[in-house]
Parts: C-alpha cells; structure tokens; sequence
C-alpha cells in the first residue's frame, strides 16, 4: 500500500508541474476597449505587489526579467545561451529565457518590442512574460495598478502581436521539451519523498533490525544519485537559455527530496526484492513499555517499545534489545511469554523483520 501512495505522490509531483504552467487568467476588467486582467498580491502588511495582463497567443512560453550576475556566470561557462539582439542596451539589461528562433528573430527585428520591454524595466517591473495565450507584466508596488501601468500593458500587447503569425512547423523551441521532462522527474522524485515522510509519520513500528544502516546506505546512494542527475541535467540542458534556471531549481529540490526518496528507495528494495526463506527467532519478553510524547497545543501521541531478553546463543542474525511496535503487540506483551520474530535476510544484506507474533497477535511487514 505504502509503495502504491509514494508512486501516486511522485506521478502527481509530474502532473502538477506540468499543469502549473497552463493556468488561463479570467481577462474580466477593460482598458480602452481591450480586456486585461489584474491580480494584486497582498501580505499582512497589505499590498506588495501586483500582475496585470491582457491576452496574446505565442508560439511558446517566453520569461523575461533583469539580467543578473548568476546569468552572466553561467553565460561565461557556456551553460546558459541566451538570444543576442546587437542591440547593446537590451543585452545588458534583459535577460530572455526562450530558445524559440522565432522569436529570437522577432526580437532581433522589432525594436519596438525591444523598447517596450526596457521601458517595462525601466518603470520597476520585475518580470515580463508570454505564457502562450497572454503576455503579462509584475512588479513590487503598495499600491494596485493605475492608467500608466496599464498603458505600458498595452504597449506590450501592440509591440508584441508578431507572435501570433504562423510560425513554420520546423522552427521549434528545441528545450522546451527537455525542460518539462527533467522538472517533471525532479518534482516526481519529491513527490515520492513526501510520501516517504507520511509513511513514517504514519508507521509505528520497526521494519528494518537497524535502521542507521538503512539510512547510511540511502545517503550514499542519494550523494551519488545527487552528483549524476545534476551531472545528466547541465549536459542535457547546456545551451539552453533556461538551462542554469533549471540546474539550480533541480540541485534545490533534489537537495531537500533526494535523501528521504533515497533512503526509502533503498528501504523498500531491500525487503520488495528479498525472496529469501525468512529465519524464525524465538525471545523472551521483559516488558512493552508505553511513552507518551506531548506536541505543541498539548497534542499527545504514544510509541510502544518491545524488551526483549538477550539471547546468549549465536545463531540467527543480533536482535536488538527493544524494537519499536503497534500499539496491538504491546496490548499482547506479557513479561516471561515469547515472542516469535521472523527475520529475512534483505536483498541488499540488511536484515528486516518480517512478521512479529506475540500471543494471539500478529504483525506482518507493510509493503
């Protein structure tokens, strides 16, 4: 059940990504007679900010915004190729992140559209963009937008109507794809990490005798999976303008999902691939013992903790000396009663538990 969820989690990891960028504004609100839109972001100090857009159809997502130190970097290390216009202000200035030869061409020809652009920077906004049906402008502000903000909209909308000529059918963006591939898989893997958390958020007992060397073995498989996928992802995308853009949102998120998604991986394997007779182990209960854990708002939550006895013969594989279980083996745990524990052997060498019995109870390893 547990893998099911993680896989659900990770295919609506993909999902989301790919979604998130097609959401269509509502054009609800005019100016001069054309329908724009305007959505003003508030926070508790009240607004910060503001987007307004009007409609425009485009061959492909084009983001433009200041050009910044990181973009010049990764342009001197050749893993950004952004669109060169000859026209020296706007180089500097803008950075456009779009690998489309139309509108490499569109921008290079209309220095109307450059103008527009720059004097959408030049007024504080921050970003401009074409998400193929509308172009749209952001920027901080305390206050919404106003007659000049919109007039500079609509200079946008006029400049910019070039893109919705018929674009021949071999002039293609030859990134795009790449990009929705390698985001997908990354926001994929951080799906099945958040699964990874709610299982054992959720499970309460031992799975694995030790679990430190399932944790040891999954952080190195991680820091390897870490250094290719980066390694895969800068070869993939180098050349593209929005080629360090994904690298470092990538290096991000596999930074804060890859370990758990790697030390769950590494965890289900081991007992999903192990086909191996399991050894049944026979010891003596000293006692359950019961711990309450007070959270915050005075939240309480209970761990069950099974002693056992040690075992002076040295067969089997080392049992621990407690092993965290349900709250129905420990109901079941009698001092000086047996516990029956099965142990596999692990398809990667870490031995896992199987199945507990105690009394009249059983316990049987989720998968």
């Amino acid at each position: 059940m547990w893998i099911v969820l993680r896989v659900v989690l990770a295919t609506i990891g993909f999902l989301i990504r790919q979604r998130a960028r097609g959401r269509a504004p509502q054009l609800d609100l005019f100016f001069e007679g054309t329908p724009y839109y305007e959505r003003v972001h508030k926070a508790k100090q009240g607004i910060v900010g503001f987007t307004i857009g009007m409609a425009r159809r485009s061959p492909t997502w084009i983001r433009l915004h200041a050009e910044s130190r990181l973009d010049r970097w990764f342009k001197r290390l050749g893993v950004a190729n952004e669109v060169q216009t000859g026209d020296e202000a706007f180089d500097r200035t803008v950075y456009v992140t779009c690998d489309h030869p139309f509108v490499a061409q569109l921008l290079t020809e209309s220095a109307e559209l450059r103008a527009a652009i720059l004097a959408a920077f030049d007024a504080g906004y921050t970003r401009v963009w074409f998400d193929g049906a509308t172009v749209s402008i952001e920027r901080e502000a305390r206050l919404g937008p106003d007659a000049r903000d919109l007039h500079l909209l609509k200079t946008l909308w006029k400049t910019s109507r070039r893109l919705e000529a018929p674009v021949p059918s071999r002039a293609r963006d030859p990134f795009l794809w790449k990009a929705l591939v390698v985001e997908g898989v990354i926001w994929s893997l951080l799906g099945y990490a958040i699964g990874a958390g709610i299982e054992l958020i959720a499970h309460d007992g031992d799975v694995h005798l030790f679990p430190s060397q399932i944790w040891k073995l999954g952080l190195t498989v991680a820091a390897i999976a870490f250094v290719i996928l980066v390694g895969v992802v800068v070869v993939w995308m180098r050349g593209s303008s929005r080629g360090h853009r994904v690298i470092v949102e990538s290096a991000v998120l596999l930074l804060l999902g890859l370990p758990a998604a790697s030390v769950q991986l590494v965890g289900d394997t081991n007992r999903a691939l192990d086909d191996a007779s399991a050894l049944s182990l026979a010891r003596e209960i000293v006692d359950c013992e019961v711990r309450d854990h007070r959270g915050r708002r005075g939240r309480r939550s209970y761990s069950y903790r099974l002693h056992l006895a040690p075992d002076a013969r040295a067969e089997g594989p080392r049992l621990p000396r407690t092993i965290q279980v349900e709250k129905a083996l420990c109901d079941a745990a009698v001092p000086g009663a047996t516990a029956a524990i099965d142990v596999a052997p692990g398809r990667w060498g870490i031995p896992w538990i199987r199945r507990i019995r105690v009394g009249d109870r059983t316990w049987d390893s989720p998968l």
